[in-house]
């Protein structure tokens, strides 16, 4: 008769071979002689998995594990039909047993890793991961391994270390389409957190990525054009968002792609496009409050303020706990003369969200404009957060902010900068010879001022007290000891409408001779010389400053009704892409501005003028700050330094405000300089 090991040789032989039914009847005659035969048990266990028999494996296996602890391959049979059974804690268990018995095992690896995907299944993250990270140190050259380490990473919320895991996968097998995948929908996941976290550049970088890697996938191209959207990059965003669009996709994820397509068209001022799209995010899911908010912002800025009011009202209604379309609600509201209600509105988007720098920065222009200083100037310190803002250089920014004089303590070297455009310096630099008149009061021993360069040589000129840097000069943190931007000045220094330091001029040309010569020998005696700028910069750079200065800026044709006004001889004063203009003007102009390099030289000329009539742009501050009498064309949304309902300037006493009347149509408004240059002319 043969023995317990020859039967179970002959039984296994069966079971290698594939005669699942002899072997079975051979495991279980040697189980009726010795029950306690754990060989037995644990391969009859393997051939019930085998079958679809889990539940009798598993007593099987269990019972091998009973009669002999110490054998790991039967703790790990248990973990195999625990796994068949749909029990990952045990499977855990029991597989952790068989790693405790023999970590070094050939096996072991293979362990590891099943006990990680086990413990993950039961929730245990930590532990899950700690498997893993054991399977791959067992087996570090195991593709797979590492691609289920870097899964596991993905779900542990690791997103650095599985973009490193995966990366690596992808290192030893280019052709690793899992891993190719997972890794883009890592970085597609990174740029979500990174534009939570105000990191759009980032967030750019890592869809770039993506969509090199898959450009197929809709989500690439959709989280790239928002990133470029919050970068202010518009063009490129559009791009983005245009290549998500062709691609097919959920109808959910098609709504937001054409809603962000709907905004940026607005931006970009192709206000039919942005109702296409925004039309169609409405057929796909009509009533959504996003679209509606978009839809108003686009009204807005085609002039329709009415119809932009009332959608935006049902926006915030659709939306009670979101911000943003009270925010532009109020903003309209600002644009239609109701200061009051757009302060209500304001302060409902603050009471919702009262740390967002875009409703305050908002707010401030709305106050300022209603001639609120306290509020407007305190609220405007917010700009710096929106994003809008051109960023300082390093050197600059290493430098403390001053505070005021109020925190000022001992004796400080005091660089004033520059910060936006070249009107506003020309506006704000007022404040330069009053600090340092005031400079031993305030604990002052140095005032500098860095400016743009074109700026440069008249500030020198003007201001022989204040320390002016020269165009491109670098600076240095350890010269200064604190620094302060020119546009945060009225709020350091505590100025209301009333306080408004208006000592005109406070800016100095240079000698003027030789612009009065040529002036002396093209204008008849008699005739009185007027500058004329009619358009601003377009900072095609800056979709939002580019709206406003199309709305700012007019054709040089639409002031021919000056032609009529007699005894007058025009001179340009217009630079930039507009100045060539001059060549079809509807009336005599003379033309020197290819002789102006600088600010310096226009103020020269500009000095020589017995008026300058201008859009708001940089001109109208310089003609100000010099103390020339200016006549200055501001949009019906004009600006909020000219306040509302104002033909005067607190700002400028020379300056003669013409608004506006109807969005889009200067014809009233320059028909009225006509008729008051005529006026002037006369006397």
């Amino acid at each position: 008769m043969a023995t317990v090991a020859e039967a179970l040789n002959e039984a296994l032989r069966h079971h290698r071979e594939g005669a699942l039914g002899h072997a079975e009847v051979i495991y279980r005659r040697i189980l009726e002689v010795a029950p306690a035969e754990g060989d037995a048990l644990n391969l009859l266990a393997l051939l019930c998995l085998q079958t679809d028999r889990g539940d009798e494996a598993l007593d099987l296996a269990s019972q091998a594990t009973r009669i002999n602890p110490g054998a790991p391959t039967f703790h790990a049979t248990q973990a195999d039909a625990a796994a068949t059974l749909g029990r990952p804690a045990l499977e855990a268990e029991c597989l952790g047993r068989a790693l405790a018995l023999a970590p070094a095992a050939a096996q072991a690896a293979g362990w590891q890793r099943r006990r990680g995907r086990a413990l993950a299944a039961t929730g245990d993250m930590p532990a899950a991961l700690s498997a893993l990270r054991a399977a791959v140190a067992l087996a570090p050259q195991d593709v797979d391994t590492l691609d289920d380490l870097a899964v596991m990473l993905v779900k542990a919320g690791l997103p650095d270390e599985a973009e490193a895991a995966f990366t690596e996968v992808l290192r030893r097998r280019p052709d690793h389409a899992g891993a190719a995948r997972n890794l883009v929908s890592v970085w597609l996941n990174q740029t979500v957190r990174h534009l939570d976290g105000d990191q759009p550049a980032a967030a750019a970088d890592l869809a770039r990525r993506a969509v090199e890697q898959a450009p197929g996938r809709r989500d690439g191209w959709a989280r790239l054009g928002v990133a470029l959207m919050a970068m202010n990059q518009m063009e490129p965003a559009a791009d983005a968002l245009r290549r998500a669009l062709s691609l097919s996709g959920p109808v959910e994820e098609t709504v937001e792609i054409l809603i962000n397509l709907g905004f940026l068209e607005t931006r970009l001022g192709r206000f039919s496009e942005a109702a296409t799209m925004l039309d169609q995010a409405e057929a796909l899911e009509p009533g959504r409050a996003e679209t509606l908010n978009h839809r108003g912002v686009l009204l807005h800025a085609q002039g329709r303020l009415a119809d932009a009011a009332e959608t935006l009202t049902r926006a915030a209604a659709a939306a009670a706990g979101d911000h943003r379309p009270l925010t532009n609600l109020a903003t309209v509201l600002k644009d239609q003369g109701d200061d009051a209600g757009a302060e209500a509105r304001y302060a409902q988007a603050l009471t919702l969200a009262p740390d967002d720098a875009a409703v305050r920065w908002q707010r401030s222009l709305a106050r300022l404009m209603a001639g609120d200083f306290v509020t407007g100037w305190q609220d405007y310190e917010w700009r710096h957060h929106t994003g809008h803002m051109p960023p300082l250089e390093p050197a600059l920014a290493a430098i403390p902010e001053w505070q005021g004089p109020a925190a000022t303590t001992g004796p400080i070297r005091l660089l004033l900068h520059a910060e936006q455009g070249h009107g506003d310096t020309l506006q704000f630099v007022r404040y330069a010879p009053l600090l340092q008149a005031a400079a031993q009061r305030l604990g002052l021993v140095q005032v500098g001022l860095n400016v743009q360069p074109a700026l440069a040589r008249l500030m020198a000129i003007s201001l022989p007290g204040v320390t002016v840097l020269p165009p491109g000069a670098a600076i240095h943190a350890t010269d200064w000891d604190a620094r302060v931007s020119l546009m945060s000045l009225p709020y350091r220094l505590g100025t209301t409408l009333e306080s408004i330091p208006a000592s005109c001029p406070y800016l100095a040309p240079p000698p003027p001779a030789a612009w009065r010569d040529r002036l002396a020998q093209a204008v008849p005696s008699g005739m009185r010389a007027v500058g004329l700028v009619w358009s601003g910069d377009p900072r095609p750079d800056d979709p939002v400053s580019a709206l406003i200065d199309r709305r700012r800026s007019l054709p040089l044709a639409a002031l021919a009704p000056l032609a009529a006004v007699p005894d007058v001889r025009f001179v340009s004063l217009q630079k930039g892409q507009a100045a060539t203009q001059a060549g079809g003007a509807p009336f005599p102009l003379l033309d020197w501005t290819a002789a102006l390099g600088d600010f310096a030289d226009t103020a020269a000329l500009l000095s020589c003028l017995d008026l300058v009539i201008t859009v708001d742009t940089a001109v109208a501050h310089l003609a100000g700050a010099l103390g020339r009498p200016v006549w200055v064309l501001s949009r019906i949304d004009g600006c909020w330094r000219w306040l509302r309902n104002r033909t005067d300037s607190p700002w400028y006493p020379t300056l003669r405000l013409y608004r506006q009347r109807v969005w889009g149509d200067w014809g009233p408004t320059i028909q009225q300089v006509a008729e008051d240059l005529a006026l002037r002319s006369s006397h």
